[in-house]
């Protein structure tokens, strides 16, 4: 379970968000909206999916099959860390299963939560990290850690918990 999103926008999130619209206004993208959007939120948030519905005409369950459609894009706020954990055939067969559920007890959500309480770290199972070789791997935001075990997952998240502090 991610942080809930705040139900009334501020004004000034409601001016991010007309200022990237009409910033990009002639380009007329849904993709680049929304790839703005979530680079300056983190996620797409409920109220920017609503406006972009009403500016560009269309529906607002097109706008939501993008979304879903494309992995890169969240519409809940995630975690200051990204943890994403490989779930490759390779990466499968060194423990990825064991490895994930370790990783989720030592940072302290369950298998139903993807975010800490904290927002200190959000957990996303991956398909593939493309580095088998290293396997098993996980990212962290952008750094990849590979020839993982339970020790050396606890080690990384605590340098990412100590750094936070």
């Amino acid at each position: 379970m991610s942080m809930p999103e705040p139900t009334n926008p501020s004004k000034t999130d409601i001016e991010v968000v007309e200022s990237i619209y009409y910033n990009y206004k002639q380009k007329k993208s849904l993709m680049i909206y929304l790839q703005q959007i979530q680079t300056r939120f983190g996620y797409v948030p409920e109220f920017s999916i609503k406006y972009l519905s009403e500016k560009m005409n269309v529906s607002e369950s097109h706008i939501y099959g993008v979304i879903t459609f494309y992995a890169q894009f969240r519409t809940k706020p995630v975690g200051k860390n990204i943890v994403k954990v490989c779930h490759g055939t390779a990466c499968h067969v060194g423990g990825a299963t064991i490895l994930g559920e370790s990783l989720n007890s030592h940072i302290g959500i369950s298998e139903i939560e993807d975010t800490t309480k904290d927002g200190l770290f959000t957990v996303q199972d991956v398909a593939c990290l493309g580095c088998c070789a290293l396997a098993p791997a996980m990212m962290v935001n952008d750094r990849v850690y590979g020839k993982l075990d339970v020790n050396k997952i606890r080690k990384i998240i605590d340098m990412y918990r100590e750094a936070a502090e």
